[in-house]
């Protein structure tokens, strides 16, 4: 284990506490958050570690807030965390990658990982804390090592893996766009450009039955996801992920370039 504290780019330091693999790194920043750790401390793992004993190699990271904002100004932090992620991660590969909703990863039409919101409020209603925990199976086919990692390596003197690289590229891009939450046009052009989910069928959970529907877009001041039924001319709005089966893989065409975020 290793602590490195970083100055973003909004001032504020961010400490991160690099372990080479963890069973949860959410189990350890709940103990954390509750024992007083500050804002912007991040747990982070390059392992996560199986009950059968084997490690899947990736990133795996716990962020730590302690917002000034309300539960009802946090509605397109999944869509922000999602965003961040994808703009990191386009650095490190020329594989093709979007997003689903809320945050679901998408590498050459595969699902690679996502990003969970948990909180907890005080008496008056306000976050005691937030912690946004971001998973993400990657393999180097897909996200090769680029010179500059290399060297990055080598001159931290073996502190810093490739996985904890590109997690300080998603944390790097994450708070840039935190410091800027209640202007969120420049992530949410990001988002809704590389959106996948866009005229695929998706299952939600309505009335206690799952209903297969179309997605129409995601609303851009709420995040909310906005479906059609078949048999039905109303369109609903989707605020919760749990409600919402999203697929595996997505068809993505071979010569179809990525567009620039």
């Amino acid at each position: 284990m290793n602590t490195i504290s970083i100055r973003e780019s909004d001032g504020n330091i961010v400490t991160i506490e690099a372990h080479r693999s963890l069973p949860s790194t959410v189990a350890l920043i709940r103990e954390y958050a509750k024992n007083g750790k500050p804002d912007r401390f991040v747990v982070f793992a390059e392992g996560l570690e199986h009950t059968d004993g084997t490690i899947q190699k990736g990133v795996y990271m716990s962020i730590l807030l302690r917002p000034s904002f309300f539960p009802s100004q946090a509605s397109l932090l999944g869509c922000m965390t999602g965003a961040a992620m994808l703009s990191a991660l386009e650095e490190h590969t020329t594989s093709h990658l979007g997003l689903g909703w809320i945050n679901d990863i998408y590498c050459d039409g595969k699902k690679i990982g996502n990003a969970t919101i948990e909180g907890r409020l005080d008496d008056f209603k306000a976050y005691e804390y937030l912690i946004i925990t971001i998973s993400l199976t990657l393999n180097e086919k897909r996200f090769p090592p680029r010179l500059t990692d290399l060297i990055v390596e080598v001159f931290e003197s073996g502190k810093s893996s490739i996985s904890l690289i590109i997690a300080r590229n998603i944390i790097s891009k994450f708070f840039r766009f935190y410091s800027n939450l209640k202007n969120s046009a420049k992530f949410m052009d990001i988002y809704t450009t590389r959106f996948m989910l866009r005229g695929r069928r998706v299952k939600f959970e309505f009335e206690g039955k799952k209903r297969r529907c179309k997605v129409q877009e995601v609303d851009t001041k709420t995040g909310e996801l906005i479906v059609s039924v078949p048999t039905v001319s109303t369109e609903y709005r989707i605020a919760s992920r749990s409600l919402v089966t999203t697929p595996k893989r997505i068809p993505v065409k071979k010569s179809k370039k990525q567009s620039k975020a």
